[in-house]
């Protein structure tokens, strides 16, 4: 959003279309413009560590990572697998 008054107006908003207090509209506004502003290599790891710990392997995890990357609203090129363990693992 460009400014304050821009984020008091979508806080406005959500609390009127959903019967929220403008407080838990706040915490709602936050987390969604925190979710959209991950930042593709921030995205890769988490998934990463997320998928490890549901017992995924490797393979499994960066073919997944490559599909869920591309379907993102952030702007990230394509990331070839190769890329994607490099993100990772440095």
């Amino acid at each position: 959003m460009s400014d304050a008054g821009d984020l008091d107006d979508l806080v406005a908003h959500v609390a009127r279309s959903s019967d929220l207090s403008p407080s838990q509209a706040r915490r709602i506004v936050d987390d969604v413009l925190s979710y959209l502003g991950e930042r593709p290599e921030d995205f890769v790891r988490r998934r990463h560590a997320a998928l490890l710990r549901l017992g995924r392997r490797n393979e499994e995890i960066y073919a997944r990572i490559a599909e869920e990357v591309a379907r993102r609203r952030f702007p990230a090129p394509p990331y070839s697998l190769r890329q994607i363990r490099r993100i990772i693992y440095g």
